[in-house]
């Protein structure tokens, strides 16, 4: 029973989020997905993190459940799963083949929009930001200790041209995106993100609530993966530093 009501509950919130959205997301693309959740599917999407736009006819294996591809709207769905972690490929020409763990909670993932990083040169490195609805407005910040600092602010470092912000959001979700292309080895960054929404609540936990979560690339693949803490509290969310090329925990 209890089950049954946390489901209509979610189904309920799903739905809220849906027709709360801003003109930033399609509103027919989320009615469809949260139709698969109502027909037993779980679907996930995947997203060029440098655009925001869709994927399509990407290979995504989901490890003991099967192989699908993405659909024009870069969208996969599956049958659904006990509660648990799971972990699944993806696979296309001209972006990073990567390797990801997921949770499904009450036939659910709950942050589903999942965003990619195309083939990149040399040695860059690619910093992606990934949340839920809420807060609207997420920043990720880049600041190279002594230098300069990369936000919706200054989005191209001038001393070296060799930081951008590629993309910023500001209704939700994301990605928002920051390309180092050469890493200073001699240097410290630090990143961190910024609830802009929540700017003026010190006390706020919506940062915390929405399945944040920042993924680094190199041309290898995906080398680190961060995930906001549960009990955050307040409007900023240190992540990781590089140091001597190393990414570290912040």
């Amino acid at each position: 029973m209890k089950r049954i009501v946390l489901l209509t509950a979610l189904f309920a919130m799903l739905a809220l989020t849906v027709f709360a959205q801003t003109s930033g997301e399609d509103l027919a693309i989320l009615n469809r997905m949260m139709k698969m959740k109502m027909d037993g599917l779980i679907p996930l999407r995947f997203l060029n993190a440098m655009d925001g736009k869709p994927v399509d006819n990407a290979a995504v294996n989901v490890h003991g459940i099967g192989v699908f591809m993405t659909n024009m709207e870069g969208i996969i769905s599956f049958p659904e799963q006990e509660d648990g972690f799971y972990t699944l490929e993806f696979s296309k020409q001209g972006y990073i083949s990567v390797k990801i763990e997921f949770e499904v909670k009450l036939n659910n993932v709950f942050n589903n929009r999942i965003s990619v990083s195309p083939v990149m040169r040399g040695d860059y490195l690619r910093i992606v930001l990934d949340w839920g609805q809420r807060p609207a407005d997420l920043d990720l910040h880049l600041v190279k200790e002594g230098s300069y600092h990369i936000s919706y602010r200054n989005m191209r470092s001038a001393d070296d041209n060799s930081v951008m912000l590629d993309r910023d959001d500001m209704d939700g979700f994301g990605p928002e995106t920051i390309t180092i292309m050469e890493t200073d080895l001699r240097a410290v960054y630090q990143v961190y993100i910024h609830d802009y929404t929540n700017r003026n609540n010190s006390s706020s936990t919506e940062l915390s609530r929405n399945g944040v979560a920042v993924r680094v690339y190199n041309r290898s693949g995906l080398i680190r993966s961060f995930y906001v803490p549960s009990n955050l509290r307040g409007h900023t969310w240190n992540v990781f530093k590089i140091i001597n090329g190393e990414v570290v925990q912040w």
